[in-house]
């Protein structure tokens, strides 16, 4: 009974010393680091609080938006607007609906199926095809949702094989393979994940820099590409038996509501890539693609049910990170801890170096941040004020960093992506902190590698 009340009670304290502080530091003579001392406060309430989950994350999201005001560094109104009126708002929104239309109908599925012909039955290339699957669902409807449609597919194959000597390996590197693939895709666009998003939206509110699809898939599908090249030699190594698997399941079907969302999801795909030729936005397309699945005669899920089915949470994390972000930024808060993290004579070794040593170093904060999501919010204008700092380029410094950020490969809670496919109980956490090690180490002198030979500066 003790545990149950540490929750409520860490929450409750971390509530109180910020009120506390809200309360006395107009009183202290704070001086120019006032703003600072507040915007700390505010981090640190929604960091632990996030981390140890003490309440929903949609209400302590909720509570910064609505303490933010309290500490005098923006009114209630800016505080709203930073947060909600952000229009990664929107665009969050509309991927998400997409990604429930994903996981509702058949389509993902069916295109599941034809890569897992594709790539043949032999064990090896299940596992392939198993990775890429969920890399190509996770560009454009979100790591979590590729990962919620990919993962019953590969359950089926695994229980299929259960009379056969290599069962728990193969269950083994099918299962981190879920993870994985769609961790993968996760880098090669800049929907995949809300950190992606947080650093999209951060580069051009703070420095004025525009990376738009074209311009990040460059530099992401070579990384994503090369991570599922190496991660699936590493995972299938143990895999000896090469007599065929049963890739069969339950039927599936390429009815109405799939060759709607065929052609919506086709349309949202040239909108996203090339809508900038025209002046529409990403995040505007993205809104206009889900609204269309609504309309009456396509219809291809129940508006009721789609909208109770989302994740709400997810939406109130992002909309309360970029209000942190600009806490950090704006307070002096993000360029202290950039330079208390990252040491200046690493950072200007040249491409390769730089981009190594950021890819290790936010792996590390990331075992603590326990999050995707919470570590775009933090280490992003950390990174952007570190590139200020010295002179560097934003995109440059940001890049090694929200692609690391993308990939949990090493403590199982870091992302659902991890999560869904650990229910199978067909990889331990050591299994996956000892593949996680090695596939981490090797991911960062992939993306430094890429981003020195693509000249990203």
């Amino acid at each position: 009974m003790r545990r149950v009340h540490v929750k409520p009670a860490l929450f409750y304290a971390t509530l109180a010393a910020v009120l506390g502080l809200c309360a006395v530091a107009p009183r202290l003579d704070l001086g120019e680091s006032r703003s600072a001392v507040m915007a700390s406060a505010i981090l640190v309430f929604a960091i632990l609080n996030w981390i140890a989950e003490t309440a929903p994350i949609a209400v302590t999201s909720l509570a910064v938006v609505a303490i933010t005001p309290l500490t005098g560094l923006m009114s209630f109104s800016q505080s709203v607007q930073k947060s909600f009126g952000n229009s990664i708002f929107g665009f969050f929104l509309g991927v998400l609906l997409l990604s429930y239309a994903f996981r509702e109908t058949d389509l993902g599925k069916l295109i599941s199926r034809g890569i897992f012909r594709l790539f043949g039955k032999s064990p090896r290339g299940v596992v392939l095809g198993i990775m890429i699957s969920g890399a190509l669902l996770a560009m454009w409807v979100t790591e979590v949702a590729a990962a919620a449609i990919v993962f019953p597919i590969a359950l089926s194959i695994w229980d299929k094989a259960a009379g056969r000597e290599d069962h728990a390996a193969l269950g083994r590197a099918m299962m981190l393979g879920v993870a994985w693939g769609c961790a993968f895709g996760g880098v090669a666009t800049p929907i995949a994940t809300g950190a992606n998003l947080i650093a999209v939206s951060y580069l051009e509110e703070y420095c004025g820099i525009s990376v738009d699809f074209g311009q990040w898939m460059l530099i992401g599908v070579p990384i994503c590409a090369t991570l599922i090249a190496v991660g699936w030699l590493i995972l299938t190594r143990p895999l000896k038996n090469r007599e065929p698997l049963q890739t069969g399941g339950e039927a599936v079907r390429f009815g109405r509501r799939e060759k709607w969302l065929s052609v919506i999801f086709g349309c949202a795909v040239m909108m996203w890539v090339f809508g900038g030729l025209i002046g529409l936005e990403s995040y505007h397309a993205a809104l206009i693609c889900a609204l269309m699945m609504f309309l009456p005669g396509v219809e291809v899920v129940e508006w009721k049910k789609a909208i109770q089915n989302i994740s709400w949470d997810s939406i109130l994390l992002i909309c309360a990170g970029v209000l942190i972000g600009d806490l950090l930024y704006s307070s002096g808060v993000a360029e202290t801890l950039a330079r208390a993290f990252f040491v200046p004579q690493l950072l200007s070794g040249g491409l390769l170096v730089r981009g190594v040593y950021i890819v290790l170093s936010v792996s590390v904060l990331k075992i603590l941040f326990s999050s995707n999501t919470v570590s775009g919010v933090v280490l992003v204008p950390i990174m952007i004020s570190l590139a200020t700092a010295y002179g560097l380029s934003p995109w440059g410094v940001v890049a090694p960093c929200i692609f690391s950020s993308a990939l949990s490969l090493i403590v199982i809670s870091s992302s659902p992506v991890n999560v869904i496919p650990y229910s199978s109980r067909a990889f331990t956490p050591g299994d996956m902190a000892r593949y996680g090690l090695v596939m981490t180490v090797l991911t960062a002198l992939i993306i430094g590698g890429w981003l020195a030979l693509l000249g990203v500066n």
